[in-house]
């Protein structure tokens, strides 16, 4: 990131807008991203809703989005996290009118019972795609294991039962609830003309009378920050259609003593710990390759949201008993201590921060990790440096705290 300078751009829509500039890059990428996502479901809001919300806002009167952003050369895109909602446009030229478009999707909702009927069958058909996946099933278990009765064991997409629930006055209300200044971000990356830029938000600030109202809509509503910490389901196996068995383990992460800022502390040392002890450098990997309990398949997750942390080790193996057998060996019996020395922390450390650096290159990462750690108080450019602070001792701390076994649970899928 040495080429990178960030730059505010406006506070005139009452809500931060930045740019990570490096003209080394010929495309801009943009992205408005909303502190509003599928864990902030509450009795007015089905599972499902956001992502709902994110397909529709492309819908108005006369034109979807998508087609203006192509009209104008751009690629545009846009997700649902757990707790975020993102819409986003790569492009060489037109940077103004794309960015026009990106303001406008995000600030005219347009939802009728026609386009809202057909969306529940777009997003119902895609439901059940991923419900005919073992890897889906494996996941949503383990997650409704670790978080029983949380909104997290849900599917982003919600279910077919909960998004007929959803209509156009369900969707108003949320839009007006949660896209407000105090939970939007817009960052712009890569080659980016600040002075067109600001020019483009004065233009529209004083025109748009959509994004006017948007501008001075208040922050009412609760957005989901704690996890409900019912008891972990410690094992379930299920048998569905596959051609292999899997295995999936999952590790509930206790962050009561952590504020937001410190959750990416918290991510930064999990990634860090987890690559330790289960990497392909550790001995613990190595022995089981050799021994033909695990493949290619074997990974690691980490996942911090807000206050929601976990950890997700999952692998296809002939033998998913004997695997997890191993695993909650080594976790709770201190074999993983090994691994944990100053020098293998070195070479991990250094590694990590030089694939971040790398990642940064792509302008998609760049962006979307800077809108989304501005959320949590910390700039993209200081991720570096708390990297290179963590010592060994800290995840020996850490690796106490959380591998605990009643925060443990496997789930082993069998093929039918």
């Amino acid at each position: 990131m040495d080429n990178l300078e960030v730059i505010e751009i406006s506070r005139q829509l009452n809500f931060p807008i930045r740019a990570l500039v490096n003209t080394q890059f010929n495309q801009t990428y943009a992205i408005a991203m909303v502190d509003f996502g599928s864990l902030d479901t509450f009795a007015d809001i089905p599972a499902g809703a956001a992502h709902f919300l994110e397909h529709k806002l492309f819908a108005k009167p006369g034109y979807d989005s998508s087609q203006r952003f192509a009209q104008f050369g751009a690629d545009a895109n846009a997700f649902t996290s757990y707790t975020k909602t993102a819409f986003l446009f790569k492009t060489i030229g037109h940077v103004s009118e794309n960015l026009t478009t990106l303001l406008d999707l995000i600030s005219h909702p347009y939802f009728t019972p026609q386009n809202v009927a057909r969306e529940q069958e777009i997003i119902a058909q895609e439901i059940q795609m991923y419900a005919d996946m073992p890897d889906w099933i494996l996941e949503q278990t383990t997650l409704n294991n670790l978080f029983p009765d949380d909104p997290i064991a849900q599917d982003i997409a919600g279910s077919i039962s909960s998004i007929k629930q959803i209509t156009p006055a369900t969707l108003q209300t949320i839009y007006q609830k949660y896209y407000n200044p105090a939970n939007l971000r817009l960052y712009l990356a890569g080659n980016v003309d600040v002075k067109q830029v600001q020019d483009c938000i004065l233009n529209l600030a004083q025109q748009n009378t959509s994004l006017q109202q948007l501008v001075q809509r208040q922050a009412a509503s609760p957005i989901r920050m704690q996890p409900q910490l019912n008891a972990v389901k410690n094992q379930q196996i299920i048998h569905f259609k596959a051609q292999r068995p899997h295995l999936m383990i999952g590790l509930r992460v206790d962050t009561a003593d952590f504020d937001l800022t410190t959750m990416i502390l918290l991510q930064n040392h999990l990634d860090l710990l987890l690559e330790l002890i289960f990497g392909d450098m550790s001995e613990f990997h190595q022995n089981l390759s050799n021994d033909g309990l695990l493949d290619d398949s074997f990974g690691y997750n980490v996942i911090v949201e807000r206050q929601y942390a976990f950890i997700l080790i999952s692998g296809e193996t002939q033998h998913p008993q004997e695997l997890a057998a191993q695993i909650e060996e080594y976790l709770f019996h201190d074999g993983f201590r090994q691994e944990l020395t100053a020098d293998n922390m070195a070479i991990i450390r250094r590694d990590s921060i030089g694939s971040y650096l790398f990642a940064q290159d792509y302008l998609e990462n760049l962006a979307t990790e800077a809108a989304e750690l501005d959320f949590y108080g910390v700039e993209i450019n200081q991720v570096p440096k708390l990297l290179s602070q963590v010592q060994v001792q800290d995840l020996i701390s850490l690796a106490t705290k959380v591998l605990q076994p009643h925060n443990f649970t496997k789930t082993i899928l069998y093929p039918e």
